[in-house]
């Protein structure tokens, strides 16, 4: 993916309606290659004559709805970064920070849950977009400044929300906090479709006890 200096909230959003809405058979047919392409090579090793190859159309044809190699994969990734790397609704997702009696554990079942719903449509190049993450650092920077809006920051006053009415411990570093469920986040996704994709997850119930452990802790109850 080309470097890119500025990325918007606006941006992202763009590219999803598009991707939700092509204007032709033909153009879902080419987005549904190069997602099926990207997924199982990555950026670096996949052309736009093989994209064309599986839609069964010409690269001359591709180019005509997608002038370059970026545009069509800015069209593919962008949205699933807006789904995954931050959120699917900036005001769901405050909401539900500020939900009367929502405690640790419900929230991160709810924000886990979403997210990895999403994630595990196309496990292949959410992994994709993790790695263009990591290695394009002009990307990552733009979209570490939406992320400290939209979630970061939201996230850590929720926190600090349920800190002041006694739903976390008054010691706990808020930000340390945010920090351990977004390292739960990866460290699961990395385990489940990386690391050991053949072992026989059960989704729900993963997240039900990473879910009780980080609420709760695993040290062993006090006598009296």
């Amino acid at each position: 993916m080309a470097r890119k200096t500025r990325l918007s909230l606006k941006d992202l959003e763009q590219e999803t309606k598009k991707f939700l809405s092509p204007a032709s058979e033909k153009e879902q047919a080419i987005i549904d290659a190069a997602v099926e392409l990207l997924g199982e090579r990555g950026i670096d090793g996949t052309t736009t004559s093989e994209i064309a190859r599986r839609a069964k159309t010409t690269e001359r044809t591709l180019f005509r709805y997608f002038p370059s190699k970026d545009e069509l994969v800015k069209r593919v990734l962008f949205p699933l970064l807006l789904r995954i790397g931050m959120s699917r609704n900036w005001a769901e997702f405050s909401v539900l920070l500020k939900t009367a009696g929502m405690d640790l554990k419900g929230l991160y079942t709810a924000i886990e849950a979403d997210r990895l719903s999403v994630v595990a449509r196309n496990p292949g190049l959410a992994r994709t977009v993790l790695v263009e993450l990591v290695q394009n650092d002009s990307l990552r920077e733009a979209v570490g400044a939406l992320w400290r809006q939209h979630i970061w920051q939201p996230m850590t006053e929720g926190l600090a929300g349920m800190q002041a009415d006694g739903t976390i411990r008054g010691e706990i570093d808020v930000e340390v906090l945010a920090r351990a469920i977004h390292c739960l986040h990866i460290g699961y996704f990395l385990a489940r479709y990386i690391l050991a994709p053949g072992k026989g997850w059960d989704d729900a119930s993963e997240i039900e006890k990473m879910a009780e452990i980080l609420a709760f802790g695993s040290a062993p109850a006090r006598a009296g």
